[in-house]
């Protein structure tokens, strides 16, 4: 999947061949991840276990369940996006996970991504609500997801486990009726 405003930007999806160059952006960019997700803790960080986690990602994706990408600059991967939860009865929703390096940030990298791969879920997939939860003070996360057009709906104090702290998180949601070059109506 190539991107409209630039084209040495690519997405493609996770898969086990990749390990090599996700091990390289996942070292790269540990500490600063680490300010917004739970450590995985230094097993993960070898070959062998990030080649075991892009399986899983493929038998999640085979089970249609969770859809995971990677973002590409040239032959570097500079972002992962994550639809997770997807529910394609009644609910017709996915939960939008993304992380992208802090060498690349301010770039309009990961909004451009996080763009492509909505447009992705809400006209192909045929989904009518994405949603995302972010940490409060993650302000370049905020910034991202209302740059794609989503709305916050809701705020959550004390929601969060990092690092020993309870952390407040906010919440955005996106609809198909709303999608429009990722930008609300």
């Amino acid at each position: 999947m190539n991107t409209n405003s630039d084209v040495q930007l690519h997405i493609s999806p996770a898969l086990p061949e990749y390990a090599e160059a996700l091990l390289a952006f996942e070292l790269e960019n540990r500490e600063h991840f680490e300010q917004w997700i739970a450590s995985r803790g230094d097993q993960f960080y070898s070959k062998e276990a990030v080649r075991k986690s892009l399986e899983q990602a493929q038998w999640a994706a085979h089970a249609r369940t969770e859809l995971h990408y990677l973002v590409w600059l040239e032959a570097e991967i500079i972002g992962r996006v994550t639809l997770r939860g997807i529910e394609r009865e009644q609910y017709f929703k996915a939960s939008l996970g993304y992380r992208f390096s802090a060498r690349h940030g301010g770039k309009g990298y990961a909004s451009n991504a996080v763009n492509k791969i909505v447009e992705h879920a809400l006209t192909e997939l045929k989904l009518w609500r994405i949603e995302a939860t972010i940490i409060v003070n993650n302000l370049p996360s905020v910034g991202v997801i209302r740059k794609c057009g989503f709305t916050q709906y809701g705020h959550s104090h004390a929601s969060i486990l990092r690092n020993g702290s309870w952390m407040d998180a906010l919440h955005f949601e996106k609809h198909a009726k709303n999608f429009n070059d990722g930008k609300s109506s």
